[in-house]
């Protein structure tokens, strides 16, 4: 199967590779294949894929794969390859109208969740997941019927398209915003000259709304053919009786005589740098990126170890060039305040390798630009050294290794995915152990001249794209193009100066830990700890430290080698201490600087180990958060008495932080933020943490004030509890506890802090805001409703409200999308909120068309007055519940008891751990009474942004 470092996509450019390295590793070698595929071809054409797998087991994947995408659609067909996308669940030749989701929804199969589809610039792809009762012949036959529709028999009834149309000029319009179109912007300059950069997978509106059905047809029955599909089909299935159905099920689609050619489509190469601007009058983001396009290996490569050698090649690379980046920004004379660089592909057709670069201020992209551009001939001209490698090499060993633990036991849809690949893509499909192996093996065979000699290659003059995305108030500070070919021949030109590594820092332990004394210590369960929960609390230990610290420890069986940790005390907001105070400083604490190392400096330095320490503080609560594996155990203690102990603020990164504090103010003024602003004073009635900050306050921060916040948040560990839980035995770590643990200041107060909570609290009754937006470029309207009422926090409470959300979504999916083609989503959403009363919520939102917001409002609330009257139907509840308990199944939770523990002792019960067992207890009459309550009691929000027009 498909793997990557980051996850596999074998990501393939053409390098050079060293002979000695070929001798070394094989490098011409075919890659190994998962044998447990079985694939085939039928004699229309039709390619299969079959493959066994158990998880979850009593489940199977249904896919239907088209290897043609908007790519194969001529100048007047733009959108009709998505377009046919939905038709093709309206209506099919065995499953009319909306028969086949109909159908699946009856065992459990939910559309969208479980029955979806997507089209891209080269495939289409349909699926029906996680099909239930594979015992059941009618079921998997059912599956594999509606694949078999899919391929050749999609109705396309002319009153479905008309229906249709609406919901996908919806679609359209919901990317309708400043972000999607700086993306797509982006993508057509990288794409400059390409048939990519004239297709766009939703298409153009006026086609879409006048397109006639034949035109429709004739694109499908052209495209949608046995020789440019695959059907796959993986999970607890007998693959030979699978075989055979198919070959029943799909030998009678015709075969095409003459077919069109799919053709491949190519990024054409540059010799001179493509200089792209970007703007948006709505964005108020400002950046300037690099894009060196690197093409793809030939298909007689791409299944050969070459492919693995190139990914760890490029991995190498990119991870000096990434090490440099951060040097590059941590100086006193930077360019940039972050370089982004990554690793891609424009297209199937390209690779690429981009950095991006985020300038101080708005007037110094092209300052930016000029310091990558170093950057990258630095590398380029004089290589890189063994020390940056020998770094490089252990990030990736750490990140293979970290990979393969969590794909070692693949889901049923990640052979899928493989699957999907390997037909559209050619990647091979090899298994994970394989994968990892291999991967191994290459990274212990390559060398620093692997890397160096293949940087022309990587790093090459031709190829390049320059693109500016800023607001479009700010053309005024870009260069012309001119001037950016000037300044990269100048820099190429110039004599610059070598890189000069630098040696990292090792992190120092405190000589002068004074360990601490356990005052007493004892097994505790569930019931000591207050946990409600199926499973029982075993093996756990709780010590008492003389500092006033508790430390419970819960042994976990070998396989789980990480320890994980939450420590918490009350606190976090809570502290008596001035809001605006606490607000700033929650904004800074991952910039702190710990133990002599500042942000950039620890990330390097974790990079190589698997240890995290995290300081975190929510309403109620200061927290540290953390894990280690065994082999790294001193680091992590070390980090975690470092983090009470010897935190600083350096003066680089408090500059970063007010600078981008200030570009925040500066964006605050477009119209989106105004209308949040807007929405927070209309919906709390008392908001304590709602501040405002302005510039003069900003660039009034100080260490010294951040640094007095800290010792009032974490400053203390007295009465602090720390939850482990890890393979270690309670015994082996006893001594370490106390010494570092117990070595931490901790004072019991002369007087008791007196805790205010400051979580906001929501206005009651009737709450309406409709902004229109000035200067707006975007068409749609962004509507969003609350109801909300103050309810138990329980169990009940959260399954009543999870039963009537999925009941709205799918009411609305019909009456406002497919009935009125009003919007392409609804979303419902449920929250239970515990404080600072309990409260549940129904969050109900969409995008549409301006002229449509008052009708679908209405259509919103009459949905409501029925469900209240009449509660969910009998089929309603028999579909949800088939789900829900398929998922809950599925769904392999991995019990933390860090969490569950650390939740117990705070009273956060967490609610989704009692689903399961709940599922059954759950009728109509509850939910009919529990939904009277909730939308009687005239509390409800309505916020509406839309443009003025």
């Amino acid at each position: 199967m498909r793997i990557k470092i980051g996850f596999l996509a074998v990501l393939v450019f053409v390098l050079c590779s060293s002979v000695t390295f070929a001798q070394k590793y094989a490098i011409s070698k075919p890659l190994p294949l998962d044998e447990q595929y079985k694939v085939g071809k039928l004699e229309n054409g039709m390619t299969y894929y079959i493959r066994a797998a158990k998880n979850p087991a009593g489940r199977a994947e249904f896919f239907i794969i088209h290897n043609v995408g908007s790519l194969q659609e001529e100048d007047s067909q733009r959108g009709l390859a998505h377009f046919l996308e939905h038709m093709a669940f309206n209506g099919t030749k065995n499953f009319p109208k909306k028969r086949l989701l109909e159908y699946f929804g009856s065992i459990g199969v939910k559309f969208g969740a479980n029955i979806n589809a997507y089209t891209s610039m080269e495939r289409t792809v349909y699926n029906i997941s996680a099909v239930p009762s594979l015992d059941r012949s009618t079921i998997i036959d059912s599956a594999l019927l509606a694949l078999h529709d899919w391929s050749h028999y999609i109705s396309c009834e002319p009153a479905e398209i008309e229906a249709e149309r609406g919901v996908v000029r919806e679609e359209w319009r919901r990317g309708d915003d400043a972000r999607t179109r700086m993306i797509k912007g982006i993508m057509r300059v990288e794409q400059t000259g390409s048939r990519f950069a004239t297709r766009d997978v939703i298409g153009d509106p006026n086609i879409i709304n006048t397109f006639t059905r034949q035109t429709l047809v004739d694109y499908y029955h052209k495209w949608y053919r046995p020789d440019l599909q695959a059907v796959v089909v993986v999970g607890d299935i007998n693959v030979d009786d699978i075989e055979k159905r198919i070959k029943a099920r799909f030998s009678s689609i015709p075969a095409t005589k003459n077919g069109a050619k799919r053709e491949f489509y190519n990024l054409p190469e540059n010799d001179e740098p493509i200089i792209g601007l970007n703007t948006d009058p709505e964005s108020k983001a400002f950046s300037v990126r690099m894009t060196i396009k690197l093409p793809v290996l030939p298909a007689s490569e791409i299944q050969t170890n070459k492919a693995i050698y190139e990914e760890i090649v490029k991995s190498t690379f990119l991870e000096m060039f990434r090490s440099r980046c951060l040097v590059a920004q941590e100086g006193p004379d930077s360019a940039f305040r972050a370089a982004v660089p990554v690793m891609g592909a424009i297209s199937y057709a390209g690779k690429s390798f981009t950095t991006t670069t985020m300038p101080h201020k708005n007037t110094e992209t092209f300052k930016a630009l000029r310091g990558l551009i170093i950057e990258v001939e630095r590398a380029s001209k004089y290589g890189f050294y063994q020390e940056e490698f020998n770094d490089a090499v252990l990030r990736i060993k750490k990140s293979l290794d970290q990979n393969y633990l969590r794909a070692k036991n693949p889901k049923n849809s990640d052979f899928v995915s493989a699957a999907v690949d390997n037909f559209t893509r050619n990647y091979p499909l090899i298994s994970v152990e394989d994968y990892y192996k291999l991967s191994k093996e290459c990274l212990r065979s390559i060398t620093l001249e692997d890397i160096n000699s293949n940087l022309p290659n990587i790093l090459t003059e031709k190829n390049r794209v320059v693109i500016f995305a800023v607001p479009e108030s700010d053309k005024q500070y870009l260069p012309s193009k001119e001037q950016v070919l000037a300044m990269m021949k100048e820099v190429r030109n110039s004599d610059l100066d070598k890189f000069i590594p630098v040696a990292e820092k090792q992190l120092v332990g405190n000589p002068n830990l004074k360990p601490g004394n356990i005052i007493s210590e004892k097994k505790v369960t569930s019931k000591d700890l207050g946990i409600v929960f199926e499973r029982q609390l075993d093996s756990a230990t709780e010590w008492v430290l003389d500092n006033g610290t508790r430390v419970i420890w819960k042994q976990e069986d070998s396989s789980k080698r990480e320890i994980r940790m939450r420590a918490f005390k009350t606190g976090g907001y809570s502290v008596p201490a001035n809001p605006k105070q606490l607000r700033i400083f929650e904004s800074f604490i991952s910039s702190l600087s710990v133990n002599g190392f500042n942000k950039a400096e620890l990330q390097k330095m974790l990079g190589k180990k698997t240890v995290t320490v995290k300081l975190n503080m929510d309403y109620r609560h200061s927290g540290v958060s953390g894990s280690f594996m065994p082999k790294d155990s001193v680091i992590f203690w070390n980090l975690l008495y470092s983090y009470f102990n010897s935190v600083t603020v350096d003066d680089r990164s408090l500059n970063n932080f007010k600078n981008a504090w200030i570009k925040n103010i500066d964006a605050s003024t477009s119209e989106s933020n105004k209308f949040r602003d807007s929405v927070n004073i209309l919906k709390y009635s008392s908001h304590p943490l709602k501040i405002d900050f302005d510039k003069s306050f900003i660039k009034s921060i100080t260490a010294e004030y951040l640094l007095q916040t800290y010792d009032q948040v974490f400053g203390n560990a007295n009465e602090y509890t720390f939850v482990f839980s890890g393979s270690m035995p309670a015994s082996e770590v006893k001594s370490t506890i106390a010494k570092y643990i117990g070595s931490l200041k901790g004072e019991k107060a002369e007087v008791a802090p007196v805790y205010k909570y400051k979580e906001p609290i929501l206005n009651t009754g009737e709450v309406s805001l409709r902004y229109k937006a000035e200067n707006l470029l975007s068409t749609k309207a962004s509507v969003s409703r609350i109801y909300y009422a103050k309810a138990p926090y329980s169990p009940e409470t959260n399954m009543y409200s999870k039963f009537i959300a999925y009941i709205l979504r799918d009411r609305y999916m019909k009456s406002i999308r497919e009935e009125r083609g009003g919007t392409y989503h609804v979303g419902v959403a449920n929250e239970l909120l515990k404080y600072p009363e309990s409260t549940v919520q129904f969050l109900i939102d969409f995008d549409t068309d301006p002229k449509l917001v008052d009708e679908l409002l209405q259509v919103v609330q009459d949905e409501i007055d029925i469900f209240v009257k009449g509660g969910p139907t009998e089929k309603e509840m028999k579909e949800i519940k088939l789900y829900l308990q398929k998922v809950y199944q599925d769904k392999k939770v991995e019990i933390l008891w860090t969490g569950i523990i650390a939740d117990a002792i705070k009273g956060d019960e967490n609610l989704a751990l009692t689903e399961p067992k709940m599922l059954d207890k759950v009728t109509a009459a509850n939910i009919k009474k529990f939904a009277g309550k909730v939308f009687k009691s005239k509390n409800r929000m309505t916020f509406v942004f839309e443009p003025k027009k």
